[in-house]
C-alpha cells in the first residue's frame, strides 16, 4: 500500500512533534504493510504552519536519515487554499506531492466559497489537484453532489482512512466511493490517535465493496502519482433517496 498524506515531519505542523514520535509511527506503518509513504506537512499562507519548501527539505532529509525501514519516504504539501498559492508554487515556496505535477489541496471545514473554484482552476493549468478530506467538511456532508463541481473539472478526491469508522463521515464517504468520486484512501496521520494504518480502510473496501476498489484506492492510484501519470475516473451522481411516509 502506499500513503499519500501524513505528517510525520517532527515539530513543522500539528502532526508529529519529535523524532521518536515519527520513527514509532513508521514502524507501525511497516506492520500495517505500507510501502512507500508521503509527508505532507500544511503550508497555511495566513496560519500558523508557514514554513517554506527549503527548510523542510533539510528537515525531511533529516527524517529520512534517521530512519533506517524498508519505506520509501517521499516529500510534498498538504497545501490550504490561497489566492497565492500558484505564484509561490511557481518560486518552488511550497511543493508538489514527490517532485511530480499534482498537488494536495485543503479547504476550511465550514465554508466553501465560489472564489476557491478560480484559484483551484488556475493551479489547474499546471497541476493535477488532489482535494484532501471532502468527506470532513460540512458542506459536503450536506450534499455529497457538491464534489461534482470538482470532478467535473477533473480534480481527484483523497478520504481519510478513519473517515470509514466514524459515523457522520462514515454514511457520506461510503456512497461517495461507491459512485466513483474518491481516488485515494490515506491515513493523514498526525499522531498515536491519528496512526499511520492503512490496512483496516483497506479490508473494508475489500469486504464491502469489493477487492478493485481496495487496490485502486491504496496501492494502482497512488502509484500513478509517484509515476507522474493521469487517473482515469469514472463516477456518477449520487442520487437522493425518497423520503417514505407512512401515513395512518
Amino acid at each position: 500500500m502506499i500513503d499519500i498524506h501524513g505528517h510525520l515531519i517532527p515539530g513543522v505542523d500539528d502532526g508529529s512533534q519529535s523524532l521518536e514520535e515519527s520513527l514509532s509511527l513508521l514502524k507501525q506503518a511497516e506492520r500495517d504493510g505500507i510501502t512507500e509513504l508521503i509527508t505532507t506537512p500544511h503550508f497555511m499562507k495566513n496560519g500558523e504552519f508557514r514554513m517554506k519548501a527549503p527548510e523542510l527539505v533539510q528537515r525531511f532529509n533529516e527524517l529520512k536519515q534517521a530512519y533506517t525501514g524498508p519505506i520509501k519516504l517521499h516529500l510534498g504539501n498538504e497545501l490550504y487554499i490561497h489566492p497565492d498559492l500558484p505564484e509561490l508554487l511557481e518560486k518552488d515556496e511550497v511543493l508538489t506531492l514527490a517532485e511530480s505535477e499534482t498537488i494536495l489541496v485543503e479547504f476550511p471545514f465550514q465554508d466553501y466559497k465560489d472564489e476557491y473554484d478560480e484559484i483551484l482552476y488556475e493551479l489547474s493549468l499546471k497541476y493535477r489537484i488532489i482535494i484532501a478530506h471532502p468527506e470532513r467538511y460540512s458542506y459536503v456532508q450536506e450534499d455529497p453532489n457538491l464534489c461534482l463541481r470538482w470532478l467535473n473539472e477533473g480534480y481527484y478526491l483523497q478520504a481519510n482512512q478513519n473517515s470509514l469508522f466514524k459515523k457522520e463521515t462514515k454514511k457520506v464517504l461510503v456512497p461517495m466511493i461507491e459512485h466513483g468520486y474518491v481516488s485515494f484512501i490515506a491515513s493523514d496521520v498526525h499522531n498515536e490517535h491519528r496512526p499511520c494504518v492503512l490496512s483496516e480502510a483497506r479490508e473494508f473496501l475489500a469486504e464491502e465493496l469489493g477487492e478493485q476498489f481496495a487496490v485502486q484506492l491504496t496501492k494502482e492510484n497512488p502509484e500513478k502519482i509517484l509515476k507522474n501519470e493521469p487517473i482515469v475516473q469514472k463516477y456518477r451522481e449520487i442520487k437522493k433517496k425518497k423520503k417514505h411516509f407512512l401515513w395512518l
